[in-house]
């Protein structure tokens, strides 16, 4: 019997990358409402964040050389709500956030994280022309999640040619307009 994943996987040549995407991923606007650097790694901050939920969900991130605590407390980004938990340095991560990066440069050399001022903690975040999951979707695994390149285009967070959003508004990148998302 083959599972969900393999189903998916089985008939990707028949649904769009867009459709692919929304069907294994759930990103939400979350807030950031404390930032801590992370006692074991002098790079990772443990971001406390409302995700529209009941409780408060926790993830790290490796930004430090990039932001300022002050820079992110109180912003609203993007978060891979349904990302498998990880432990980092004995941490536990629930997500990651999303930013865009510079494609002419090394990976680890720039970062743009992607703020949503415009959402509210908790909004779905989707492709366009692709409904919102009608069923809590399953933790998808980091490589499946990065199989699935997200990048911006003229400043727009896009899979598969569509732009990310809620509500006819729309995820953006104000320094990296034109690079990949991870």
């Amino acid at each position: 019997m083959e599972t969900q994943e393999e189903l998916t996987d089985n008939n990707q040549s028949d649904i769009s990358l867009a459709e692919q995407f929304s069907a294994r991923v759930l990103l939400k606007a979350a807030k950031i409402v404390s930032v801590e650097k992370h006692p074991g790694g002098t790079q990772l901050y443990i971001l406390t964040l409302n995700a529209g939920d009941t409780e408060p969900r926790q993830i790290v991130s490796s930004i430090v050389s990039f932001y300022k605590e002050e820079a992110l407390l109180g912003k609203t980004i993007v978060l891979v709500y349904n990302l498998k938990p990880a432990n980092f340095r004995g941490v536990r991560s629930n997500g990651m956030l999303l930013a865009a990066s510079d494609p002419a440069v090394k990976e680890t050399e720039t970062c743009e994280v992607l703020f949503v001022p415009q959402f509210e903690p908790g909004t779905i975040l989707e492709p366009e022309g692709c409904p919102e999951p009608d069923q809590p979707l399953c933790y998808v695994k980091p490589d499946k999640f990065f199989s699935i390149p997200l990048y911006t285009k003229d400043g727009f967070m896009e899979v598969g040619g569509k732009k990310i959003g809620s509500c006819g508004k729309y995820v953006t990148a104000q320094v990296y307009r034109n690079g990949s998302v991870g």
